[in-house]
């Protein structure tokens, strides 16, 4: 039985070193020592031996096997964000055909609900200062001291994901049938250099691991994006 590599001399440590990187610097040592090639055996962790070739099929075999599962979680990923594509521009040409505001909030809640599973939608739009708006629950006053919750989001102009503060459920989904266990957060800009803040579109979900701070968020950002675009003339007048 061969003596474990950490309890071996540094001398002989060193030597196999020596001889480990020879190998790999002449990849063709054994096709000119076939008859070495033939006499080496290696342990099998099922017990007795096999040769150098059996050995290497199997470890072959097994890298197969795992460049097949990388490859196939590849191709799921993407399907799955073919399939978001599509629906998120089946949902962007709706939102374009819509002509008013009710239309607008009332088609995102419904599309997202239906296409994207979400168990419940918020959208908080920021009244325009100096503007006088018709009165409705979408809208919230820069004022608020609620807002303060948000601040964060809306000055990072990006999406944000992951489990809600207490304060930050109950300003949004206090209202919900559902308990939001997790949450998507998109700010209203029309690109992440834009100097107003339009609102927050708030996409809720009673499972706790469907958003979480790791998850990608390209499609939401560019669906806020968009609906910042559609809203905006409604929110001028």
């Amino acid at each position: 039985m061969s003596t474990p590599y950490k309890n071996k001399p540094d001398a002989d440590r060193n030597l196999e070193k020596d001889i480990v990187r020879y190998l790999r610097d002449h990849p063709g040592f054994f096709d000119n020592h076939r008859d070495l090639l033939a006499d080496m055996v290696l342990p099998h962790e099922a017990g007795g031996a096999v040769s150098l070739i059996e050995r290497q099929v199997s470890v072959l075999r097994d890298q197969k096997e795992e460049l097949r599962a990388k490859l196939n979680k590849l191709l799921s990923v993407a399907r799955t964000n073919e399939q978001l594509s599509e629906q998120i521009n089946v949902l962007i040409l709706a939102l374009l055909d819509a002509s008013s505001l009710d239309e607008i909030l009332d088609l995102l809640r419904d599309r997202l609900a239906k296409d994207f599973n979400a168990d419940a939608v918020v959208v908080r739009l920021f009244k325009p200062r100096n503007r006088d708006v018709q009165p409705r629950p979408e809208f919230v006053d820069w004022s608020e001291p609620v807002l303060g919750a948000f601040e964060k989001v809306v000055a990072g102009r990006k999406p944000v994901c992951g489990k809600l503060k207490p304060g930050q459920l109950d300003s949004l989904f206090a209202d919900s049938d559902v308990t939001v266990a997790s949450a998507a957060l998109v700010p209203l800009v029309t690109d992440e250099h834009d100097k107003i803040c339009h609102g927050l579109l708030a996409i809720g979900s009673r499972d706790r691991s469907r958003f979480h701070a790791e998850m990608g968020t390209l499609f939401l950002g560019y669906l806020g994006k968009v609906l910042t675009r559609v809203l905006r003339p409604h929110l001028q007048t």
